[in-house]
């Protein structure tokens, strides 16, 4: 098996609200995910995961900048492209 491989997730021409619906339900998963780890985190050794709440912060910043542009889209009666690869490395 090779030890970097690239996965396409998302490719295609969407609507506003699709795009929305895809990308939201993305970065949510990863929120939750983040959420999770630091509250599973905290009750086992009283800390919090520093790690994933700064990244909880990241991207809660990326779902407002993906508001703002699918706002514009919709304003401009424009459709969104997403192309998203995920790019996976075993080391």
């Amino acid at each position: 098996m090779e030890k970097i491989q690239k996965i396409q997730l998302t490719k295609g021409l969407f609507t506003n609200e699709e795009a929305k619906e895809v990308l939201f339900n993305l970065i949510n998963t990863k929120i939750n995910f983040h959420n999770l780890k630091n509250f599973s985190n905290d009750i086992r050794s009283g800390t919090a995961d520093e790690a994933g709440l700064k990244r909880v912060v990241e991207l809660t910043g990326a779902k407002a900048t993906i508001d703002q542009i699918i706002s514009y889209a919709k304003k401009e009666n424009l459709k969104i492209k997403i192309d998203t690869d995920i790019l996976i490395t075993i080391e």
